[in-house]
């Protein structure tokens, strides 16, 4: 499925009839060979071990990127090699009572998936808060998904979306994620509790300082 700067891709497993992806937030990596030159670069897929036989990414598009560029020409029935998951966060359910969840751009897909591997256990009753910023409303990766869980887990998820340049009429929030949005939206610190992020190294960064300021200790706190 095309998005408006990437797209949805899914890849079947050739010859494996186990899910080989069950580590929720973990990244698979894909490579290719070019000129004699390996290009390899990790991805989150969205898909759990529920989903067998396949993984689906959701990959946005960069005119210089080798990757996006071999992507682009690559055609269905086209081989892909890739190895993993492989990752430093390993969810278990329980582990925490509740997630708050700063993403940014494609930085989604972890959280993405996290929530999906949470929201899809009946026995697992940790609540989820995700704050999504990106620049314009198109930019929104996965939005009807994420509104569906929010609808579909109203207990359990909550959505909140920021944008730097809104459309007319817009509702959600505008500019950065401050520390103000966070109080807002996000568990207030505790032992039970932690605080996860991805997004462009600059927006890590601010959120890191946010976090700290907000009170938020090093062990409450996961940067992708």
């Amino acid at each position: 499925m095309e998005l408006f700067d990437g797209y949805s891709l899914r890849i079947e497993i050739v010859g494996i009839v186990v899910a080989v992806f069950a580590i929720a937030a973990a990244s698979t990596y894909l490579f290719f060979t070019k000129k004699s030159k390996e290009v390899i670069k990790p991805y989150t897929p969205t898909t759990l071990d529920s989903d067998v036989g396949y993984f689906e990414l959701v990959i946005k598009m960069y005119p210089q990127g080798r990757m996006s560029h071999h992507f682009r020409e690559m055609r269905v029935g086209d081989y892909l090699s890739v190895k993993g998951p492989k990752g430093r966060f390993k969810y278990q359910t329980g582990q925490v009572r509740a997630f708050g969840m700063l993403a940014g751009g494609s930085g989604i897909t972890p959280m993405f998936q996290v929530t999906r591997a949470i929201l899809e256990n009946p026995e697992d009753q940790t609540k989820v808060h995700l704050i999504y910023a990106n620049v314009t409303y198109d930019d929104i990766l996965l939005k009807e998904e994420l509104d569906a869980l929010a609808s579909n887990y109203p207990k359990q998820f909550k959505v909140s979306y920021v944008l730097n340049q809104p459309p007319e009429g817009w509702n959600g929030g505008v500019g950065f994620v401050s520390k103000e949005m966070i109080q807002t939206h996000c568990p207030a610190p505790a032992p039970d509790i932690q605080i996860l992020r991805c997004g462009p190294p600059p927006m890590n960064k601010a959120m890191g300082a946010h976090l700290d300021d907000l009170g938020y200790t090093k062990e409450m706190q996961f940067q992708f």
